[in-house]
């Protein structure tokens, strides 16, 4: 496990405005536990996507979700894993997630 941390802020639904400080794997999905499960956004992805953590950078890998996930600040769709960085906007179908910071 690494030291580093992901703080990504949910940009809506009712959790609109909470930041989520990631220290480990986490599942973007609309089922299971997590931090990241949005169950309200009913076309999202079960998974939709995992955020982790390798060497020293953070990832975000996107499943063959039906509705895809994307990264807005760059106009790409995620297919694979894509590092993250400062202000990466990321959608899947309803749900949108900015990433604050990584420490």
């Amino acid at each position: 496990m690494s030291d580093r941390r992901l703080v990504l802020e949910i940009l809506n639904g009712p959790l609109d405005g909470h930041k989520v400080k990631l220290e480990k794997e986490t599942i973007w999905s609309k089922k299971g536990k997590g931090p990241l499960i949005f169950p309200w956004d009913t076309e999202l992805g079960d998974p939709q996507a995992r955020f982790f953590c390798e060497g020293d950078e953070w990832w975000v890998e996107g499943f063959k979700a039906q509705h895809g996930t994307y990264r807005l600040n760059r106009e790409e769709r995620i297919e694979g894993k894509v590092g993250l960085e400062t202000r990466d906007m990321l959608k899947a179908s309803e749900s949108w997630l900015l990433v604050r910071k990584i420490e």
